[in-house]
């Protein structure tokens, strides 16, 4: 595998490089923001020197396809020819054993790391600030389901804006500019939070509370077909379409970490992609296996 095999599409000012194959490795580098979501077997072979790009790696859960890159990751930031003094962090969700366990094997096996390596338990609901100033970004968390005896989270990068007043909708641009000289900017103008992208792991079908409005959802799609699921575990195409649309996306549903045995469909899949009608959205398929570049 090598990033000229992958295939690329415009969406979006951001570039985002994907992998999945279930139960053997998924992770995805979200570049705007220097951000790895989860890190699969392979994720630092494959970003080569982008691995030290890296500045925060967000955990959804523990499971070996979606932590088994992050030994090699911190010891290729190590020994390999890049920055070997930028600090790293990592987040996952807070009580989660089997990240708890690798954090301790990590610990062991690397006690000297030239850079800062920070671990970090989040919650449902915390915020991790990204970027201060006038359009400030942070990431957001919200409870997933993957399995039930195993703490997950999703996360959501958010980006802080302002518009105008909803009550100002039609004045005149003289009578906007007369209330910023009699009142100030903040009797014209109000802020709101943007949801840009966000990351949902391999859980179920989201709740489309915890992500309205985002404008790009990444979410799990293991099976295309409803009838090769036999429990309640991961979700399907039908249900990840439905809760981007209840949720209101605005610009693009990723389909993430769909099964290997629809290998055999990648051409159906990549023709599928963005061809669903009564959607306001486009629909992108990701195919099990292959590098998977958004630019």
């Amino acid at each position: 595998m090598n990033l000229s095999s992958a295939a690329a599409i415009i969406a979006a000012t951001m570039k985002i490089i994907a992998y999945s194959k279930a139960l053997y490795s998924s992770w995805l580098y979200y570049s705007a923001d220097r951000i790895l979501f989860d890190a699969g077997e392979g994720a630092s072979s494959i970003l080569g020197n982008k691995t030290f790009a890296i500045k925060r790696i967000f955990l959804s859960h523990g499971h070996a396809d979606h932590i088994a890159g992050l030994f090699p990751l911190v010891n290729i930031r190590n020994n390999a020819m890049g920055d070997k003094e930028k600090e790293l962090t990592v987040y996952y969700p807070k009580g989660n054993y089997l990240i708890s366990e690798l954090i301790s094997f990590i610990g062991r096996t690397n006690r000297r790391l030239n850079y800062e390596l920070e671990w970090i338990p989040l919650e449902p609901g915390d915020r991790v600030e990204l970027l201060s100033g006038q359009m400030p970004r942070y990431v957001e968390t919200f409870p997933t389901v993957h399995t039930h005896n195993e703490i997950s989270l999703g996360y959501s990068i958010v980006e802080v804006r302002h518009r105008l007043r909803p009550e100002l909708d039609g004045a005149s641009q003289g009578e906007i500019i007369k209330l910023v000289k009699s009142k100030g900017k903040a009797a014209v103008s109000e802020t709101y939070h943007q949801r840009l992208f966000t990351y949902g792991g391999d859980s179920v079908a989201i709740k489309p509370a915890y992500i309205a409005g985002t404008e790009i959802l990444c979410h799990d799609t293991t099976f295309l077909d409803a009838n090769d699921r036999k429990e309640y575990k991961h979700a399907t195409l039908a249900e990840a379409i439905d809760t981007a649309r209840i949720a209101g996306v605005k610009k693009e549903l990723i389909c993430f970490h769909i099964s290997s045995r629809y290998k055999a469909k990648v051409r159906e899949i990549l023709k599928a992609s963005g061809h669903y009608d009564g959607l306001d959205f486009k629909v992108t398929l990701v195919p099990p296996g292959r590098i998977f570049v958004i630019d």
